[in-house]
């Protein structure tokens, strides 16, 4: 008995063509998956960078806000910065320090009673807590590094960085935070 029409199965050359189509199929599906993985590792690191960053400043805003006096020191070792507030955040007067330590790329954040002294960079304390991690200085459009701390008139901070994201991605951040409590560097005195 001879096999029908319908009976006879795909020939070679059909069975080829369904093949070569589904290795088609498989390519767009996997390149699409791919992609879907690569930007969510991308979405994923730029929201840590931004986290990162937001929490410096929120910390270092509501520090400034209630503080009767700023400085700086830039010249730690040339480019990283010490910024130290006196501040009545919280009731009694204390002072608080930043530290941004280029050789680590780190933001280090410390409180005491008594005056502080700036960290020598790459080497910093465990009295120092690291608030970011990632962290360099802008470079403006004619090359150089802005500061990542500096005064802005006589009782304001103006704080630029930007934190990396691993992937190519940073986050910048620029704002300037002024004192409002009355102006005041005795007990403690903090620089």
């Amino acid at each position: 008995m001879r096999p029908g029409v319908n009976d006879r199965g795909f020939s070679l050359i059909e069975l080829l063509v369904a093949m070569s189509l589904f290795a088609v199929v498989v390519t767009v599906v996997g390149s699409i998956i791919v992609s879907a993985l690569t930007a969510d590792r991308t979405v994923r690191d730029v929201t840590g960078s931004t986290t990162d960053g937001q929490l410096v400043v929120n910390v270092i805003e509501e520090t400034v806000r209630n503080s009767t006096a700023v400085s700086i020191d830039p010249d730690a070792d040339g480019s990283s910065i010490f910024a130290v507030a006196r501040t009545t955040a919280g009731g009694a007067a204390r002072c608080q320090a930043w530290f941004y330590d280029n050789e680590v790329g780190t933001i280090f954040e410390r409180s005491s009673a008594v005056a502080i002294v700036p960290p020598a960079p790459g080497s910093v304390s465990t009295d120092w807590t690291a608030i970011s991690s990632g962290v360099a200085p802008i470079v403006d459009n004619s090359g150089t590094a802005v500061p990542v701390f500096a005064l802005d008139g006589t009782r304001g901070l103006a704080v630029s960085f930007s934190v990396d994201g691993g992937a190519g991605v940073s986050s910048l951040f620029i704002t300037t935070v002024t004192g409002r409590a009355p102006q005041s560097n005795v007990s403690p005195t903090c620089f």
